[in-house]
């Protein structure tokens, strides 16, 4: 088990440059997510830990040592990729123990004829096999080790892929959006065997997606990408509660955050037909941009609580809970509302009937117009530190 550590790490391909003076520091044992669109430098951070691909400028430290003059199998650790990387043609035994293979024996030990014959080859793999069916055990695989990757389903081969990691003890998991191929339902399950995998072994996990669902739901601390950079690095409470970016706010939260646009007054942020009693110490006539999660606005009119006038437009029934879809008639914002069944079943209404709505502005989170979050003092809320200890 070790931290890591990345301090200014730069990367530029031709023309484009992927990562801009990137630091970051991950705790030994630590579950940290990169989290972005696709093409903002995720992956290629991964790539730069691993020593697949040399960054312009920066340290890589491992443990409290730099490894930027170490070749990738040097670096003891392990990456786990999207494609899951399996040899087609070998069992899922084989695939597991090529790392310690490799690792452990000679070059004319690994030979078929030749490594037969030689004394200390059967020694050897006698301890291999028995680490093989240790970590098979802990991944529920240990019956299919005779099976070739193509019998085996997604959700079986992305066990193999991590055991495969798991038996090299390494110090650092590198995991590369390694359920994107999986089916939802799959998905839900891997998203819960990997956290609790991760539990048991205690060692660092950095894990890359492009789903905001994976990385609330399975770390221990998230950071936020865009454009080759850390907009933001927090716990998921912090980033889906006081987001510091507009980015933030809109990539976080499934319903994603509704936004709308607001002018500042002496009372408050006027908004569609309402004004919102919020003060950020903004002087009166600038514009803002305000953003309320679906669970901060309300069928019941509660006392005290601004309201709203919005047309409903749609409603999503998934059960349990209904996602309402308003539009503002001022301004034509749309907001969604997060609703039980028997919220809207006792307030039903039909599609464009104008429905007051009640705001919880303690909830609300405000923006200027270059997208930086501000406080009530009117200055940027304080951001998160790119680099923790």
């Amino acid at each position: 088990m070790a931290d890591l550590t990345l301090s200014g790490i730069s990367k530029t391909f031709g023309p484009t440059r992927v990562l801009n003076d990137v630091s970051l520091s991950v705790r030994d044992g630590e579950f940290l997510t990169l989290v972005g669109a696709s093409g903002c430098g995720k992956s290629t951070i991964l790539r730069v830990i691993a020593g697949l691909e040399p960054q312009d400028s920066g340290t890589v430290q491992i443990g409290g040592r730099a490894v930027d003059h170490l070749r990738p199998k040097q670096r003891n650790v392990a990456m786990v990729f999207q494609s899951y990387a399996l040899y087609p043609h070998m069992s899922v035994h084989e695939n597991m123990a090529m790392p310690l293979v490799m690792s452990r024996m000679s070059l004319a030990e690994r030979l078929p004829l030749l490594g037969r014959v030689m004394p200390r080859r059967r020694e050897v793999m006698k301890g291999i096999n028995a680490e093989v069916d240790t970590v098979a055990r802990q991944l529920q695989i240990d019956a299919l080790l005779g099976r070739k990757p193509a019998q085996l389903s997604g959700g079986q081969r992305q066990r193999v892929a991590l055991g495969r990691a798991m038996v090299r003890h390494p110090d650092v998991f590198l995991m590369d959006e390694p359920l994107s191929n999986l089916d939802a339902k799959l998905r839900v399950h891997m998203r819960t065997e990997l956290t609790e995998l991760h539990r048991r072994l205690g060692v660092t996990f950095i894990y890359v997606t492009h789903d905001q669902v994976e990385a609330m739901t399975m770390s221990d601390r998230v950071a936020l990408m865009d454009e080759g950079r850390i907009v933001q690095l927090g716990t998921p409470a912090d980033l889906y509660h006081n987001p510091s970016d507009l980015r933030v706010a809109r990539f976080i939260g499934s319903p994603q955050v509704n936004i709308v646009s607001g002018t500042t007054q002496t009372k408050g942020i006027a908004v569609s037909d309402t004004v919102l009693p919020m003060q950020v110490g903004l002087p009166a006539g600038q514009v803002v941009s305000v953003g309320l999660r679906p669970e901060s606005l309300s069928l019941d009119i509660v006392p005290g609580r601004a309201r709203l006038t919005a047309k409903l437009a749609h409603v999503e029934n998934l059960g349990a809970e209904v996602f309402l879809h308003f539009i503002l008639p001022d301004s034509g914002d749309p907001l969604v509302l997060r609703a039980t069944l028997d919220a809207f079943e006792a307030h039903r209404g039909r599609l464009d009937q104008a429905v007051a709505l009640s705001v919880d502005t303690s909830r609300a989170l405000v923006f200027d117009t270059a997208g930086h979050r501000v406080d009530s003092t009117g200055r940027m809320a304080a951001q998160r530190p790119m680099v923790q200890a």
